[in-house]
């Protein structure tokens, strides 16, 4: 396998520099384009003594060193934004230096904080650039989430030995059906991604008139795969995002949505033995009182480090050396859990209470005034992006799922759609009123 993930990582970064050599279009799209059509790839990671590089920080660092072009077309962010920004970045840093000890585990994360951030400014560069450029990326993610599809029917025919991790996730066996995790390490990752991903298909192209039926298809399907995969947080999340359009959206959407779940609710009836969703192993009290001690234990590592936490990626590392029963046995090796059953505890434990409020007040602060903006715009694709962050806030209560660059990407590319198209809102109101006056 690790022959595989060469081949695979030297492939791409072949691929990507023939791009760019002959490419004539501008570069820096050509390079979001290629990171987002490629999504499945990204995460593919490659070693060299302590040194961990994934496909995405490598093109990426490349890009930014040979390749990039500044654009200078801005909007103004606001001192807030990069305020918080230095926040998270010293809180980080603070971590570290901080942290009892470290495993190259921390510097690859470093390494990818980083190269997450190269790329959001290339991106919001492209979004204040041209606005249309937003539903291009929409339509990236569109296509990551069709391929994840044809991977899934792969698995189906392979098994799930078809995938580019080095071992089976102990989440794809348990229970009494397959959970079919996709390109996806975790079968609880990919449940997120499909559901927030799904929300995508009700938003249409600038120049049709209406959704294609194509678009309908297709959120059908994944919301059917979703039932494969097992994630009943996800399922959950999905129902807040429908919950969201229900209460706020216009009735376009809400009849849609409720045909939607009119015809899953009769394929899940009718063929309830072949979802892994509905045949789950555990009970949610079984699953509640498995995670709930870990959650306990998560919460005291953070009484003990409360301010800037135990450091970066260091989780594991921790609760080797101080909560030794933390561990998966996975062909008869043991793993360390990198995470407390909870992306928001795993943040708390490792960030410190500074950096966890910095990293989601910047959050929360632009769905706060795109929810705003929203009562007077009725701009139907911010509540659609807004839909699809909640479905992932609730997922990410039972699994860390930013543990994989490629929700990373996700999360960073929906709040960035939201932001942009907010700021261009704004613009467009601020000349409606000159005009008027």
């Amino acid at each position: 396998m690790n022959k595989l993930y060469l081949i695979l990582t030297l492939l791409t970064i072949t691929v990507f520099f023939v791009l760019m050599l002959f490419t004539q279009n501008d570069k820096n799209r050509t390079y979001i384009k290629f990171v987002l059509i490629g999504y499945p790839l990204m995460a593919i990671t490659i070693s060299y003594n302590n040194f961990a590089f994934a496909i995405f920080d490598i093109i990426t660092f490349i890009f930014l060193l040979f390749l990039y072009k500044r654009k200078y077309y801005t909007i103004k962010t606001g001192s807030v934004y990069t305020i918080l920004f230095f926040i998270l970045t010293a809180t980080i840093l603070i971590g570290l230096f901080l942290a009892e000890s470290l495993t190259s585990e921390s510097l690859r994360v470093v390494i990818q904080y980083v190269s997450i951030i190269i790329f959001a400014k290339i991106l919001i560069e492209e979004f204040y650039a041209d606005r249309e450029y937003f539903f291009s990326v929409i339509y990236y993610l569109k296509f990551a989430l069709i391929i994840s599809l044809i991977f899934l029917i792969c698995q189906f025919i392979f098994g799930t030995g078809f995938t580019f991790d080095k071992t089976t996730n102990i989440n794809v066996l348990s229970g009494t059906n397959i959970r079919y995790p996709s390109y996806f390490q975790d079968p609880q990752k990919y449940a997120q991604f499909l559901s927030a991903v799904s929300f995508l298909f009700l938003i249409k192209d600038p120049v049709s008139k209406k959704l294609s039926n194509l678009n309908y298809i297709l959120l059908i399907f994944t919301l059917v795969s979703l039932l494969y995969t097992g994630g009943r947080a996800a399922l959950g999340g999905l129902f807040l995002g429908i919950g969201i359009i229900l209460f706020f959206g216009r009735s376009q959407y809400k009849l849609v949505l409720l045909s939607c779940i009119i015809v899953l609710g009769f394929i899940a009836f009718n063929f309830s033995s072949n979802f892994a969703m509905l045949n789950r192993g555990a009970t949610l009290t079984d699953a509640y009182d498995f995670r709930y001690s870990i959650w306990q234990d998560a919460y005291k590592i953070f009484e003990s480090h409360p301010l800037f936490g135990i450091g970066i990626g260091n989780y594991a590392n921790y609760v080797y050396v101080h909560n030794p029963d933390q561990f998966w046995v996975i062909d008869h090796e043991i793993t360390y859990f990198d995470h407390p059953e909870s992306g928001y505890l795993k943040l708390l434990t490792e960030f410190g209470i500074i950096g966890f409020v910095a990293l989601f007040s910047f959050l929360f602060i632009i769905i706060f005034k795109v929810l705003k903006q929203y009562v007077s715009e009725r701009d139907n694709d911010l509540l659609l992006l807004i839909a699809a962050l909640g479905s992932w806030f609730v997922g990410f209560y039972t699994v860390y799922s930013l543990g994989d660059l490629r929700i990373r990407l996700l999360i960073l590319v929906f709040t960035l759609l939201l932001y942009s198209r907010y700021k261009w809102n704004s613009i467009d109101a601020k000349e409606q009123i000159t005009n008027y006056l």
